[in-house]
């Protein structure tokens, strides 16, 4: 018997992790490495089902015979995991972790940002902001501009960056810290090659071509949507940095425009 972890939604966790799993002790998903544990309620329901067996089977035990009475103990065992693993209810976890994860650059990486909007003037200024606000947490990293029209660019990153960093400039560049819009229609949208350096995504993304890019008539700008060249969507909030996935691509024109322009100058 498996069930559904409830950060993926995928049916990773089998009959030995929810025997494992209880209100104090969590186990990871093996797909997408987020930590569950067991609701509390169900827990104390699994026990009081426990219970409730033994008690209806009570009257039964009479009739066992001296030397096999030895056997209620194995069944009683049995009873126990079977009754934690029907009730188990697995429930997100608090993250463990607050450090960024272990992460081995790439300089053959294909990671880029695609910009349409800032001056480049402004765009330098807003990078300088970002690296130096970020370097606390994470490795040094270089970001290369290249300017493709008017006000609009191409960043690059020689020596790679972490995918959690690559995530958050691709929202920062759509919403820098005091640098007004007055008005102006920026497009941000990154491309990449999914590894297992992206915490949280489901094994199966693994080596697949992705576009990151915000929602169209986003309103609550802490949130980076992701599309796979497999058709599958997702979305993650800096509120609780969860990849989930969406039915809504929620794409917008000028983001469609933007990666496709780029497409066709690398042809």
């Amino acid at each position: 018997m498996r069930k559904n972890c409830p950060h993926c939604n995928e049916e990773t966790l089998g009959w030995r992790e929810l025997i494992l799993l209880d209100s104090f002790s969590t186990v990871q998903c093996e797909n997408c490495q987020e930590w569950v544990l067991a609701s509390g309620w169900r827990q104390l329901l699994g026990v009081l089902t426990f219970i409730a067996i033994l008690v209806a089977t009570m009257p039964l035990w009479r009739y066992i015979p001296g030397e096999k009475s030895v056997l209620v103990i194995p069944f009683a065992v049995i009873v126990f995991a079977t009754a934690m693993v029907l009730t188990a209810k697995p429930v997100k976890a608090e993250a463990r972790r607050t450090d960024p994860s272990p992460f081995t650059p790439d300089p053959n990486n294909d990671k880029t940002i695609l910009i349409r909007g800032w001056s480049e003037e402004e765009l330098r200024r807003m990078l300088a902001d970002f690296v130096e606000e970020d370097l606390t947490a994470f490795a040094a990293f270089r970001i290369e501009i290249e300017t493709r029209l008017v006000n609009y660019f191409v960043l690059t990153f020689p020596e790679d960056i972490h995918p959690a960093e690559f995530v958050s400039l691709v929202n920062y560049l759509a919403y820098p810290i005091d640098f007004p819009l007055d008005g102006r229609s920026i497009v941000v949208a990154g491309k990449t090659t999914l590894n297992s350096d992206f915490d949280g995504l489901p094994k199966t993304l693994a080596g697949k071509k992705a576009l990151l890019y915000l929602p169209e008539d986003d309103r609550d700008h802490d949130v980076v949507f992701m599309q796979t060249e497999s058709g599958v969507t997702l979305a993650r909030s800096f509120s609780d940095g969860i990849w989930r996935r969406v039915h809504d691509s929620c794409l917008s024109s000028a983001v469609k425009s933007l990666a496709l322009g780029d497409e066709q100058v690398r042809v």
